[in-house]
């Protein structure tokens, strides 16, 4: 992996991301700050629902009616994405940052060739389309025959095939951040890997930072220099793969670290009880609570911010706050 610059590539701050519903508004993120600085890959991790995704496409500005961005601000490259319209966002798109969908195949067209559809990113920039540029896009993410494929439609190949276009449509502009949401899930263990070790290269190749989603906390900790959990619109811990996956602070990090097999005799799955939290709720204090084995009284009220734990952020009241102790008694109790 390259090693991360000290410029920001990404900061969002405070972000609030709300559907309006039949039920009522749905506060899908709550509060998200995040930055990746350049040649950075930054994990963002947790259950179905949690908001990663409404994350990724509100640093695109395209997410789907009835959501809409209702506080915070998002600058990619010192660029005020919420500012921007018309032209200034199909420049944003697909050249200072470009995304990989979970799905190729609901991503490309089905009625147009592979070697159209490259060309079409290339010409909305302004760059040259030729066969042969499109042809040694497609020979970097290792795709075989690749004159052949420029003829293909979608159909004709496989997922993991698929995916590599996409990843060459992605890179077709250099762009300077790539967000990939959940971009293996519906790929093999085998070409899963590939694909990851294709993501990799291109990072350490072209310094290139990556915004990976994934509920995978194995492949975050293979191919990731930090983890950002997010649980219910909130980002409850953040710090590097290391400290997070080794030492997790917040309980719902050791819940999900929890319900990860072992192969060893003897050792259970210890799943987080509960249901996830509705999101539709107004959630007073920690969204968690209900589900969490270690709450105590202050957990009613609400942290507006993580709090600094020394080699990470958390969001818990176990943390930082004087009747509860701070980390180091927190953990010396057994909370760690």
């Amino acid at each position: 992996m390259a090693a991360p610059g000290d410029k920001e590539v990404l900061s969002i701050k405070g972000l609030q991301v709300c559907y309006r519903t039949d039920r009522g508004p749905v506060r899908a993120v709550r509060g998200v700050d995040l930055s990746v600085r350049e040649g950075e890959i930054v994990g963002l991790v947790g259950e179905s629902g949690c908001g990663k995704s409404a994350t990724l496409l509100s640093v695109m500005r395209l997410l789907p009616f009835p959501g809409e961005i209702v506080a915070g601000s998002i600058e990619v490259d010192g660029t005020d994405v919420l500012a921007l319209n018309g032209k200034g966002l199909q420049a944003l798109r697909g050249g200072t940052v470009a995304m990989v969908f979970q799905d190729p195949m609901s991503t490309l067209n089905p009625a147009h060739q592979i070697g159209a559809q490259m060309k079409e990113a290339l010409r909305v920039h302004g760059l040259p389309s030729t066969r042969s540029v499109l042809v040694d896009l497609l020979k970097e993410v290792g795709i075989p025959s690749p004159e052949t494929v420029l003829g293909y439609y979608p159909h004709q190949l496989s997922g993991g095939m698929q995916q590599r276009v996409m990843i060459a449509i992605s890179l077709s502009c250099r762009p300077k951040l790539i967000l990939a949401d959940e971009p293996t899930t519906a790929l093999d263990v085998t070409i899963e890997a590939q694909i990851l070790d294709l993501l990799r290269q291109i990072n350490r190749d072209r310094g290139t930072a990556i915004v990976l989603v994934t509920h995978n906390l194995a492949v975050a900790s293979q191919f990731c220099h930090r983890i950002a959990v997010m649980y219910a619109g909130q980002i409850v811990e953040e710090g590097s793969v290391k400290d997070v996956l080794s030492r997790p602070l917040h309980p719902y990090t050791r819940g999900l670290i929890g319900c990860i097999p072992r192969f060893r005799k003897g050792v259970p799955l210890t799943p987080i009880r509960g249901q996830v939290a509705d999101l539709s709720e107004n959630h007073e204090g920690c969204a968690f609570y209900p589900r969490c084995d270690k709450a105590v009284p202050g957990c009613l009220e609400t942290l507006e911010s993580l709090l600094d734990a020394g080699d990470r952020m958390v969001r818990c009241h176990r943390y930082g706050v004087p009747e509860y102790g701070d980390v180091a008694a927190a953990q010396d109790s057994g909370c760690s």
